[in-house]
């Protein structure tokens, strides 16, 4: 029997398994998940803002620290082209 066809096969007897020795009805398990999910999706949500909000402050600092790199870099070569014209 091939791999895919085992897992399958798996996953329906646990789902059973799981339905059959529930500690709740059907109506309080629904209830259950859809909280859990509700409850998943709020953490997700919240974790995406504050992983956006770094992305962004990093990306700005980088920023900022690039066009101060870039302006000494400039300077440094208008000092540099004094020094040799005299």
């Amino acid at each position: 029997m091939g791999q895919t066809r085992c897992f399958f096969y798996g996953l329906a007897v646990g789902a059973a398994a799981g339905l059959l020795m529930a500690p709740y009805s059907g109506i309080k398990t629904r209830r259950r998940l859809a909280e859990t999910a509700r409850e998943s999706q709020e953490r997700i949500a919240h974790e995406t803002a504050e992983l956006r909000n770094t992305v962004v402050d990093t990306l700005n600092r980088t920023k900022r620290a690039a066009k101060v790199t870039a302006e000494g870099m400039g300077d440094a070569l208008s000092a540099g082209k004094k020094q040799l014209v005299g």
